[in-house]
């Protein structure tokens, strides 16, 4: 999220890498956007040439770019395989020229890393390969639960539904019969609650 603002709100590069600025008359400047081969860094923040070292010297795997850690996701570690490579750096650059750098060892690899980018090393977590190792015993001996539980999704078959069913009802007879009688008792109770009152009413309009 942060490259692609950094991108689509134009934000100049420290090392003005991706725009350009002209001193014009009247304290006036305007900008215009830096070229990698045919790729506009006004269009895109992904445009990379590879990197040389005086115009003399182009290091295999290396970009530069519109945006340093743009360049840098896309290339890699070529170079730093390769012990004639980092001598041929070395040469250039007087400060580092005595100090003994060591290649990285490609028999360690157990795939072609070499022409692996950046980026998709970062993606892995800079990890070759996981060695998984699962042991419950471990894991429970660590959490200590006092209660473990799991849920599982299946489909109920016929004998299941069918079982189920008859025991519903079973139940629901037994409820009934507990319930019925009590029901009857009270209705009957209603009928003749309700029958004296019609007696009695009658009887009030004789006299």
């Amino acid at each position: 999220m942060a490259r692609n603002i950094t991108q689509s709100n134009a934000l100049v590069s420290g090392q003005f890498t991706n725009f350009m600025f002209i001193d014009q008359p009247s304290d006036n400047f305007s900008s215009y956007s830096q070229l990698y081969g045919n790729c506009t860094c006004a269009l895109s923040a992904t445009c990379v040439i590879p990197s040389t070292i005086n115009q003399l010297f182009s290091v295999p795997g290396l970009y530069v770019g519109c945006y340093v850690i743009e360049a840098l996701l896309q290339s890699n570690l070529q170079c730093f395989y390769n012990n004639t490579c980092i001598k041929r750096i070395q040469s250039y650059f007087d400060e580092v020229a005595g100090v003994n750098f060591t290649p990285l060892n490609t028999s360690l690899l157990n795939g072609s890393y070499e022409n692996t980018t950046i980026e998709e090393l970062l993606n892995e977590l800079m990890v070759e390969k996981w060695n998984l190792s699962s042991s419950y015993k471990n894991y429970y001996n660590e959490c200590q639960p006092s209660e473990c539980s799991y849920s599982a999704v299946a489909k109920n078959s016929a004998i299941y539904i069918v079982t189920t069913v008859i025991g519903l009802i079973g139940g629901l007879i037994k409820i009934l019969k507990f319930v019925v009688p009590y029901m009857i008792q009270f209705l009957w109770f209603l009928g003749r609650k309700c029958k004296f009152r019609r007696n009695t009413a009658v009887s009030i309009d004789d006299i």
